[in-house]
């Protein structure tokens, strides 16, 4: 069998076809399609620029990249819309199951062709589009939060077959119905987590409390702000006891002249990026605690990853946030208040900072790559099972 792969991500393409990616699709993703598909077409955009675009995306010879140069931009997107779906029209006739992972404006238009051709359709549920466009920073975003959010629910509702990546929170915001194949599949995959042996408690009772936060600074939806406004809200003997950990990519002038004028600049240090795995689990091992205040996610690798490091954690309510953490510890998103409150709880309280890295050890387990493989292979059995029926 054949799988059709759609989503908005760009990819890089050099003259000897090797396809590269900034990260969120590393090579290792398509094998989980693989383990049931014979063949996996991704349809996406092309970019321009190897910039920041570091892992080979491909190499296998059962996977195969179809990278339109007609979607750059939003005028691009309206000005090529017929040649655009001519594209997909053409990829969607030749393959057996289409996967679009939502939300992506690729894959709304691709479920509604596949669904007036009568194909198969799986919708990976990702995240909240609404929230999603609603911090585009855009008027056109916000403009098309709501439109976008009804196709979401619109295409979630006639699917064959739906993974959700969260296991609440994206199914009661889109329904699926009766007739489709369902589970919560995460995107966020573990290979390790430490043992409570591995450890290293001093971590939570010095005097120094050390935060992290990951995220890019060329988007505004991390809450990077939120964490810095948080911090300014401590008592001044406690605020000169907390370092900030900021680490991931983009340009953090802004993050900086926040900074400046909360007088905090001598509490951050600026990490950049770093490669997943034992790169990124060495600064999370050191790590006191880990603050995820973001406006809009799906599942959070970054939190997930911190977890399995023994980082105590505590955060918004979006997306998959809260199926995480602790119900005392999550705050409204933007409610940098209530977010201080809980970063003072715990600097006073060493012994429930230390509870709460227990605790994420063990929810880390949930996403295990073997755990996360049983799951899957259960859900591709009904899924050919439904196939050959009809």
């Amino acid at each position: 069998m054949r799988i059709l792969f759609v989503h908005d991500h760009p990819f890089y393409q050099d003259n000897d076809n090797k396809v590269y990616t900034g990260g969120a699709f590393p090579d290792s993703i398509w094998n989980n399609y693989l383990m049931n598909f014979d063949e996996i077409n991704i349809y996406a955009r092309r970019s321009k620029s190897l910039a920041s675009k570091k892992a080979i995306s491909s190499g296998n010879v059962n996977v195969n990249f179809f990278l339109t140069d007609l979607y750059s931009s939003v005028s691009g997107l309206f000005k090529n819309y017929n040649l655009i779906k001519k594209e997909l029209t053409d990829l969607i006739t030749k393959n057996d199951v289409i996967l679009v992972r939502l939300p992506s404006v690729l894959g709304f238009i691709t479920a509604e062709i596949a669904m007036k051709l009568n194909k198969k359709i799986w919708v990976e549920q990702v995240g909240n589009a609404s929230e999603a466009l609603g911090m585009h920073g855009s008027l056109l975003g916000k403009f098309a939060a709501p439109i976008f959010d009804k196709f979401n629910r619109k295409y979630v509702s006639k699917a064959n077959y739906i993974t959700y990546v969260t296991k609440y929170k994206l199914q009661k915001d889109y329904p699926h119905n009766d007739k489709a194949i369902v589970t919560n599949l995460s995107n966020v995959i573990i290979k390790k987590i430490l043992n409570n042996s591995e450890i290293d408690n001093q971590r939570f009772f010095l005097q120094i409390l050390k935060i992290g936060l990951i995220g890019g600074f060329d988007v505004r939806y991390k809450g990077q702000d939120i964490l810095l406004k948080a911090i300014n809200e401590l008592p001044k003997h406690i605020k000169s006891n907390i370092e900030i950990y900021f680490i991931g990519k983009g340009n953090f002038d802004w993050i900086n002249e926040m900074a400046k004028s909360y007088n905090l600049n001598d509490n951050i240090k600026f990490i950049g990026a770093l490669m997943p795995g034992d790169e990124i689990n060495e600064m999370l091992k050191n790590l006191s605690l880990y603050v995820q205040p973001s406006f809009t996610e799906g599942m959070p690798r970054a939190t997930i990853e911190a977890m399995a490091m023994g980082c105590p954690v505590i955060g918004s309510n979006v997306g998959g946030i809260p199926e995480l953490i602790t119900n005392s510890f999550i705050h409204d998103s933007g409610n940098y208040q209530l977010l201080s409150k809980h970063i003072l709880e715990l600097y006073n309280n060493r012994k429930l900072l230390k509870q709460e890295s227990n605790r994420s050890l063990i929810k880390a387990e949930d996403y295990l790559l073997d755990n996360l493989i049983n799951r899957r292979k259960k859900f591709y059995s009904l899924m050919n099972e439904d196939i050959e029926v009809k």
